[in-house]
């Protein structure tokens, strides 16, 4: 009868650490500061840089090389106008063309493109060629033509050319006045259609 006191005594100690070890170990719910959150920082996307021709692809700009280059068929063009020979001056222009004098116009066909060259009051003659921006300027000197006397002859004139292939997409007589630009800077929209006579 002894022995039984000894086994509830040690019956007890091992409940009392149970309870002990099942307090330690369960869950805290006590309330607590949640840390701080740690966000990356966005990572900046680098812009690639732009293309080293991309603008001269768009808008290129003759060299004084260039623009001698092109000078026989400036002078081509010229003695064509010269002679009265309004269809061998049309075959330089591409299609379609911008020609400015007082306002800028598109030819569209061959034949307006013929007339327009035809209707041009004076002959001319090939002085001078050089770059301006996306142009090729000439300098003519103003002559008569075939049954068609010029009232200027001997007068200087600047006509700006836009090449392609060639030929002429942009004929634009330049004001005479000092300083005056060829024409707009970088190609504009297309301007209404129109030329000299039916289409």
């Amino acid at each position: 009868m002894a022995a039984r006191p000894r086994r509830r005594f040690g019956v007890t100690v091992l409940a009392a650490a149970a309870l002990a070890g099942c307090g330690q170990q369960g869950p805290d719910y006590s309330l607590k500061t949640p840390p701080d959150v740690v966000v990356a920082r966005p990572i900046e996307t680098p812009v690639p840089p732009a293309a080293k021709h991309a603008r001269r692809a768009a808008t290129p700009h003759p060299t004084q090389r260039q623009a001698e280059r092109l000078r026989p068929v400036l002078a081509a063009w010229a003695a064509a106008v010269r002679r009265g020979d309004a269809a061998g001056a049309a075959r330089y222009f591409a299609l379609p063309a911008i020609v400015s004098q007082d306002m800028a116009v598109q030819l569209q066909t061959r034949e307006q493109v013929r007339r327009f060259n035809a209707e041009l009051p004076c002959g001319e003659q090939l002085l001078g060629v050089h770059p301006s921006g996306r142009y090729i300027v000439g300098t003519f000197r103003l002559t008569d033509r075939p049954g068609q006397p010029c009232t200027d002859v001997g007068r200087l004139s600047r006509v700006a050319f836009v090449f392609r292939a060639r030929r002429f997409t942009e004929w634009r007589q330049v004001p005479d006045r000092p300083n005056a630009p060829p024409g707009p800077s970088e190609p504009e929209p297309a301007p209404p259609p129109g030329g000299p006579g039916p289409a």
